[in-house]
């Protein structure tokens, strides 16, 4: 039970260090940021700032915008079709194989595992798993 010296009001001093409390928020106040005063100055003249709902902000700016993903390459080695440079475009779902003078251009399709990418007729398949390629199901590729 905590005692007061008086019968009146208890401060907020009294009870915070009764309570064992005040030590707890001055060490919480030393490290909490204080807010920046904002200062300005003769250059600031002239520069206004606006505040607008959300949904005013174009999208590219907002930080729930998804970013652009961008094309990378991979090189892998086959058995029997030797070395395939591939070009993936995260953004249009897109593979180009690269073999020798051939060029596949395919498209990304539904796969329940890694990624698959079939040309118009799904006459040739690439599926991509982790560092290992499978083409048309039959010839298996490593990531170089």
């Amino acid at each position: 039970m905590v005692v007061y010296p008086h019968n009146g009001p208890v401060t907020i001093q009294e009870f915070l260090l009764n309570h064992r409390l005040l030590p707890s928020l001055l060490c919480l106040a030393a490290i909490m940021p204080l807010p920046v005063l904002a200062q300005t100055s003769a250059s600031d003249e002239g520069v206004e700032v606006v505040r607008k709902p959300v949904s005013e902000i174009p999208a590219q700016y907002r930080s729930d915008a998804t970013k652009p993903r961008k094309p990378f390459a991979v090189r892998y080695t086959c058995p029997e079709s030797g070395r395939l440079y591939v070009v993936f475009d995260p953004t249009e779902q897109t593979a180009t194989i690269e073999m020798g003078p051939t060029t596949r251009y395919l498209k990304q399709a539904i796969s329940a595992s890694g990624a698959r990418y079939v040309n118009s007729d799904e006459s040739y398949v690439f599926w991509v798993k982790g560092k290992q390629a499978t083409i048309n199901g039959k010839e298996v590729c490593d990531a170089d």
